[in-house]
């Protein structure tokens, strides 16, 4: 058995007695889009048991929860002996339809009721109840029949010698309150404001605020980099977690655009973008100060774009719906008690053309 194995199959027993000395392990993605269906049950004696490919899953009365690609790849990483201590989903937790489509109340199809409950089902049916279970806030997330403090998370979360960091969708969307006038998303009520001049300010406060060096990985449903022109506030986060930087490892996660994952086809673009390590370039999206107090949300003509070097790494967290996620690990290869590597693998349903990584960080 591989070291990294035997670390995590010890890693409960370790954190019982507070030691950093376990590799620990965190599962990313966003956007699954999933659709309801139904099915008959399976036969009583598979209830119960982590899910295969393709295997729907259901609660212990039998009844039906889902059967999307969330659960395959959560059972993939499973069948690698690998049982993260968090998973962390970046918004778009459910959603069928094109985001062109309006319904009679002014809401997106692709944006139908759910429960967070049964998504956080799926994830403990694989991993079981001990798993931690973050959820951004993203834009097919408007139905969630949850109140937004029950089921999502934004702001910071202390975890095994790393911090989590969460980013909504209108914190990226907006640049300032004022273009947030109108704004009916969940996550309206943030207690961490709804723009990226407010968020930010107060991710940069907490930042400064801390006493240690540790890693802080940020998961952000809406990206940074220019593509569609709907993320006004990226070049304010940019530059804030440029300032983080220079006392933490930065990790910055996200879906919504899609842009870097291969989907056949003329859609086969900006691969550069899946990943980009501190000291490398980007063009991210920059809100045209003539324009502020105007809307925002999907007004291209109104955007401007800023280059900036990055001093932060820059990946896409996976895409659920084309069946693909990612294991972070942190390591401690010095035995000192830090973390001083991070590792990223891919789990995929097709074969996937990206490579396992592993980033040194600060200690």
């Amino acid at each position: 058995m591989s070291k990294a194995r035997i670390c995590v199959a010890l890693l409960a027993i370790l954190l019982s007695i507070n030691t950093a000395l376990a590799d620990t392990s965190i599962f990313v993605a966003t956007d699954r889009h999933a659709k309801y269906e139904t099915e008959s049950p399976p036969p009583p004696d598979d209830r119960g048991k982590a899910p295969s490919k393709k295997r729907p899953v259901y609660d212990s009365d039998g009844n039906l929860i889902w059967h999307n690609h969330l659960t395959e790849v959560l059972a993939l990483v499973a069948d690698d002996a690998v049982f993260p201590e968090i998973v962390l989903l970046g918004g778009d937790n459910v959603g069928d339809g094109s985001d062109k489509s309006i319904d009679a109340n002014g809401y997106p199809i692709g944006a139908p009721y759910f429960s967070m409950t049964a998504v956080d089902a799926q994830v403990k049916h694989v991993f079981g109840d001990a798993v931690q279970t973050l959820y951004t806030y993203g834009s097919h997330d408007i139905h969630a029949t949850e109140p937004y403090e029950a089921a999502f998370f934004s702001g910071p979360v202390a975890a095994n010698g790393y911090y989590i960091y969460g980013v909504t969708f209108a914190q990226m969307i907006f640049d300032t309150d004022q273009q947030a006038a109108g704004y009916e998303g969940k996550d309206i009520v943030d207690q961490n404001g709804v723009s990226a001049q407010t968020a930010s300010r107060r991710f940069l406060s907490w930042v400064n605020g801390l006493e240690d060096h540790h890693p802080i990985i940020v998961m952000s449903h809406v990206p940074l980099h220019a593509n569609r022109g709907d993320n006004a506030g990226a070049w304010t986060w940019t530059k804030a977690l440029n300032a983080a930087s220079e006392s933490h490892d930065i990790i910055f996660l996200w879906g919504h655009n899609h842009t870097v994952e291969m989907r056949g086809g003329d859609r086969d673009v900006e691969l550069a973008h899946y990943l980009k390590i501190p000291g490398e370039a980007m063009t991210v999206q920059s809100w045209d100060a003539a324009e502020v107090g105007k809307p925002a949300r999907k007004h291209g003509d109104n955007l401007i774009t800023q280059t900036e070097t990055l001093q932060f790494i820059y990946m896409n967290a996976g895409y659920i719906t084309n069946g693909v996620g990612t294991v972070f690990t942190f390591s401690d290869e010095n035995g000192n008690g830090r973390w001083d590597h991070l590792s990223a693998k891919r789990y995929a349903l097709e074969p996937d053309d990206s490579k396992p990584w592993v980033y040194e960080i600060r200690e």
